[in-house]
């Protein structure tokens, strides 16, 4: 060590001593402490060169202590700061040696060495552990973070299939289907249920759930009504896993709905997934529900429910583009006038001509198949299209109708209060494209329709 006890020594000691609450306060008043914090580790290397030089260069300390700067340095700020580091720690012993005295004294004694072996053992392994520790948060945060990115690409993909979906069951099934498939460990489950009849269930949907799990899932949906805001846990399917339940009470406006997650294990974050989630799907229903029902009042006709002029229109424009494109792809349409229409209402009123062709409308329905369209053409006529079908359906379908139409009647309420029984009574023409251009076949059958109701008008008349 430096000889005497002067100012050469006492002076790096005090400053030794001092620096840390100095650095401590530089770093708390900054505007940026972690900028800071970086800074002081340079103030470091000029301190400790300098400290070096007043030790005499003893070899084991000055590379211990030199070691330890420029590895802090180089962990926080990469290559381009060790060397800077560096050169601060070299300028420091060399200003030192020259204030000091330059002198070498490489060994000490076997103590001091031991103490200094121990001093750089337990640093370094100090760094080794900051490091280890780091690694593993930085871990954690990747983790975390793809684990959002896979929340963020499932709500966007959410949306997706919500505008695909035709139907609120698509839309519920496709939902499901694309978180299970960007969390293929979870299982998910919805339920809806009507609001002013809470016990029936509307929809449901299910997503990488076994049939165990479903049977499990009915058991305990009872134990959840009645839930608000916050998710709660079920009891658990099988040891390991968890239930969450997160009530739609106040997303949806018709229904009550619940969205259920099984999870391979217990985790509070995906309390708030599965809030988003719900929030997600509620918006998506709410908006599907108003989109079928303003699609529904554009299509169907407002009396009877069934489809109106414009939606068959447009259906019969296709069958015949279809019929020109591929001239084996037949249609067929048949026509039907309501006969006494106009007896009725004036006779009646017309509210019971409504009541009327709304008996008409439900017999006709009775009869068409899933895929037939069924329209309102006009105020007493109706329209069916057969779009892949030839004249045997329209035909089939129109001696069905004269087989049992006979034994139909309905009841309509009077405008003074009376019921009257009243035959049903049609008129029916039916054409194909198989017998005539595309663009006549409407025409044609409509020609039929009303040679049937001129033959059997004065038969028919009371």
């Amino acid at each position: 060590m430096v000889e005497g006890s002067g100012w050469t020594l006492i002076l790096p000691g005090l400053l030794l001593l001092l620096w840390p609450a100095v650095a401590y306060a530089l770093a708390a008043n900054a505007q940026n402490s972690k900028r800071a914090e970086f800074r002081n580790l340079l103030y470091d290397s000029l301190l400790f060169g300098f400290w070096c030089s007043v030790l005499d260069f003893y070899v084991l300390a000055t590379i211990t202590i030199g070691l330890a700067c420029l590895m802090n340095n180089l962990v926080v700020g990469g290559v381009r700061k060790m060397l800077v580091s560096a050169v601060l720690f070299t300028a420091a012993a060399f200003i030192g040696s020259a204030l000091t005295g330059f002198n070498f004294r490489p060994y000490v004694s076997n103590t001091l060495d031991i103490y200094q072996w121990a001093g750089a053992v337990v640093y370094f392994l100090t760094i080794g552990r900051v490091t280890y520790s780091q690694n593993r948060q930085i871990g954690r945060s990747i983790g975390e973070i793809k684990f959002q990115n896979r929340v963020f690409h499932a709500l966007l993909e959410l949306g997706t299939v919500a505008n695909r979906a035709t139907t609120i069951d698509h839309l519920l099934d496709g939902s499901l289907s694309n978180l299970n498939a960007h969390f293929p460990d979870y299982g998910f489950a919805i339920f809806l249920q009507e609001r002013q009849r809470c016990e029936v269930t509307r929809y449901a949907a299910t997503a990488g759930l076994t049939l165990k799990d479903e049977q499990r899932i009915k058991q305990l949906f009872a134990s959840v009504h009645g839930q608000k805001d916050q998710p709660d846990t079920l009891p658990p399917i099988d040891e390991g896993e968890n239930l969450y339940v997160m009530s739609m009470e106040g997303r949806l406006i018709l229904y009550e709905g619940w969205l259920i997650m099984k999870a391979p294990n217990r985790d509070d974050a995906l309390e708030q997934i599965l809030s988003l989630f719900a929030d997600q799907l509620a918006a998506a229903t709410e908006n599907k529900l108003l989109h079928l029902e303003l699609k529904k009042t554009a299509e169907r006709d407002g009396l009877t429910g069934v489809y109106n002029r414009g939606f068959f229109e447009s259906a019969l424009q296709m069958s015949i583009q279809g019929k020109e494109k591929t001239p084996s792809l037949d249609f067929a349409v048949l026509m039907m006038d309501v006969d006494r229409l106009k007896e009725v209402n004036d006779h009646y009123g017309h509210v019971a001509g409504d009541q009327l062709i709304s008996s008409v409308a439900h017999y006709l329905q009775l009869h068409c198949r899933d895929s037939d369209i069924l329209a309102r053409y006009g105020g007493d006529e109706f329209v069916i299209l057969f779009p892949s079908a030839d004249l045997t359906a329209a035909k089939r379908m129109a001696n069905r109708i004269r087989e049992n139409l006979p034994d139909q009647h309905c009841t309509i309420d009077t405008a003074i209060d009376e019921r009257v029984e009243l035959a049903l009574h049609l008129s029916l023409g039916f054409a194909s494209s198989s017998e005539a251009p595309p663009l006549q076949v409407f025409a044609l059958a409509d020609e039929r329709m009303y040679k049937d109701k001129s033959q059997r008008s004065n038969p028919r008349r009371k």
